[in-house]
């Protein structure tokens, strides 16, 4: 017999998209990743792989490649590093979105 597992529903629909970005870490005197790339979007975050070691609750700037001059703000909200790759996934969770 299976066990129903429980499941809380996102609040926004992912669509998965590999996006070249930038991430920023505030806390490590500004030192970025140029190799980042998102996995999936949603209007209030996205998941992200990245050589920087995140932590939860951490704030990171966000900034898509392609000429776009300022960084989003963004904290961690949970972070795994892949023992096969070494690469570092993350959940990242826009600070000023429009709820709408």
């Amino acid at each position: 017999m299976q066990e129903e597992a429980s499941h809380t529903p996102r609040r926004w629909e992912r669509e998965p998209a590999e996006i070249p970005i930038k991430l920023v870490l505030k806390a490590e005197r500004f030192k970025a990743d140029n190799s980042a790339v998102t996995v999936d979007v949603s209007l209030r975050g996205m998941k992200v792989k990245t050589n920087l070691t995140l932590i939860p609750g951490e704030w990171v700037g966000v900034v898509p490649k392609g000429g776009f001059p300022h960084a989003i703000p963004a904290r961690v909200v949970w972070a795994r590093e892949d023992e096969m790759s070494h690469w570092v996934f993350a959940g990242i969770e826009f600070l000023q979105t429009a709820e709408g």
